[in-house]
């Protein structure tokens, strides 16, 4: 869903049915407490999971505002200088990342090792990526896609 807001345009973590598997892997552990005779609060606090697990993947998405990257995770945005991205690509890496898809990644490199405080690439997975990697190159055309 595009959306213009604060001057810049977001941009949704993609789902996939990597996405719907955990769901649905959690929505039937959900289910399991329903049919024991351990009373109301495990199905409780299955329930409750079952809405963090969907909170967390709703709070994930991008926008892109001037000249910095914000990530949001949980609602909580954090910023990067989109002057300092060095490379972007496809990548299938598993590891733990702002992106709800497993399989329609982004890698993001940097130029400067300080601004993720190491050397693994920020990892998202953003919607409509041609638009989102168009969008970085309008405002940094030195960075490298492949």
């Amino acid at each position: 869903m595009d959306m213009e807001k604060f001057g810049g345009r977001k941009f949704s973590s993609r789902w996939d049915g990597s996405t719907w598997f955990i769901l649905g892997l959690v929505a039937a552990c959900c289910v399991v407490p329903c049919f024991l005779d351990d009373g109301i609060w495990p199905t409780i606090v299955c329930l409750v999971m079952l809405a963090f697990v969907l909170l967390t993947f709703m709070g994930i998405y991008y926008r892109i505002d001037g000249d910095k990257l914000m990530v949001y995770t949980f609602f909580r945005p954090t910023a990067y200088p989109i002057d300092k991205i060095k490379e972007i690509k496809p990548t299938n890496s598993v590891l733990s990342s702002p992106a709800v898809s497993l399989s329609h990644r982004l890698a993001i490199t940097f130029t400067d090792r300080k601004i993720l405080k190491s050397s693994i690439p920020l990892i998202i997975s953003p919607v409509r990526q041609d638009e989102f990697i168009e969008l970085l190159l309008a405002v940094n055309p030195d960075i490298k896609t492949y």
